[in-house]
């Protein structure tokens, strides 16, 4: 069964939200009253609950600095290559994306087609496994980082991974793992719950998707899956972080706006309690000190993706206390090097002369 685009699933909650409130008003107009009441019950009785706390201690305990797509300036994105180079950079975690083909095989892929990465073209949901194996994704990659090339014999040519493949290196080479959904087919879902049964993968690796439904499904099939709620400003209006690129045009595009406002203020007071996620992905931009305070008091976690500036990086991991995805997970040395000028002779921009 394919996902839902963004366009198709907004459109049906508010299509249905409008038809059954107006049904309301005409049969019985004081029943709008019962509104509030009957989505409080609803939403009590069907919400998820969030994972034991020593399972989420446990990951995140292990969980500072994360491969954003393993180390795609060293080696292509989401390759087998680009993860084995995160690991020995010093990265703890590795996240990745995943998509279905067209029969039904759960691989690594960011983009819905292959055009930007690979020597292929077309979506992949119209490719089947096989097609897949003559697909080269180092076809398009330019390198902008080091890397260790001596290790891999064929990283000229690399093909799709397979998810289960990513799964069984990272429990091999202990490491933790971020599964990036942005596919809301069911079968991937399952595919993915199958697979942190089969491998025990509880405490070493989260679930995180855009998609509130797929961290609701997740959650709802196996409650002791860890899963995070991703997000960014405007993300249902504008395609892009920059909110440059609109979604669509003229009244859409200002209700689709109405919606992202709605949307931020419920992420951060009820979706997440609703979902039984243990974490809120945020992106760089939108990060601040004062949210993630009020998350924590409100008992999630939160981490930031895609931190590519030293300075920012530090002042995330040693002020905010949040753990980072990475383009560049070389930096982890630096990091650590900075961790240890702190110790000796760094003052914190909070220390004042009075303290002198």
């Amino acid at each position: 069964m394919a996902g839902f685009s963004l366009e198709e699933s907004a459109s049906k909650i508010l299509g249905v939200s409008i038809a059954v409130i107006a049904a309301i008003y005409v049969i019985y107009p004081p029943g709008l009253l019962l509104i509030p009441l009957s989505l409080f019950v609803f939403a009590y009785t069907t919400k998820n609950e969030k994972c034991s706390s020593t399972d989420v201690e446990t990951f995140f305990s292990g969980f500072r600095i994360g491969g954003h797509r393993g180390a795609p300036k060293s080696f292509p994105e989401n390759s087998m290559a680009g993860f084995a180079q995160a690991k020995k950079d010093g990265a703890d975690l590795i996240e990745f994306d995943v998509a279905l083909t067209k029969d039904a095989k759960a691989v690594l892929m960011h983009d819905d087609d292959l055009d930007r990465t690979t020597d292929m073209t077309g979506p992949i949901r119209n490719k089947t496994r096989a097609e897949l194996d003559r697909c080269n994704i180092s076809a398009t990659f330019i390198r902008t980082a080091p890397g260790d090339h001596s290790r891999f014999e064929a990283v000229a040519r690399e093909r799709v991974p397979d998810m289960e493949d990513v799964v069984k290196w990272a429990v091999e080479n202990n490491t933790r793992m971020l599964f990036d959904v942005k596919d809301s087919d069911n079968e991937l879902v399952d595919q993915i719950a199958n697979l942190f049964s089969k491998y025990n993968l509880y405490d070493k690796a989260i679930v995180c998707s855009f998609f509130p439904w797929v961290v609701y499904r997740i959650k709802k099939g196996d409650q002791r899956i860890l899963t995070g709620l991703t997000w960014r400003l405007k993300f249902w209006s504008y395609h892009d972080i920059e909110n440059l690129r609109q979604r669509y045009s003229g009244p859409k595009q200002t209700l689709f706006e109405l919606i992202d406002v709605a949307h931020v203020w419920l992420l951060k007071r009820v979706t997440p309690w609703y979902l039984g996620a243990d974490l809120l992905l945020t992106n760089n931009l939108d990060i601040s000190q004062a949210l993630i305070l009020d998350q924590k008091r409100r008992g999630m976690r939160v981490a930031v993706w895609t931190v590519n500036d030293m300075a920012e990086m530090h002042w995330m991991l040693k002020t905010l206390h949040i753990p980072i995805l990475t383009d560049y997970p070389e930096l982890t040395k630096q990091a650590a090097h900075l961790d240890e000028l702190q110790k000796i002779d760094y003052m914190p921009m909070h220390k004042s002369s009075s303290d002198l």
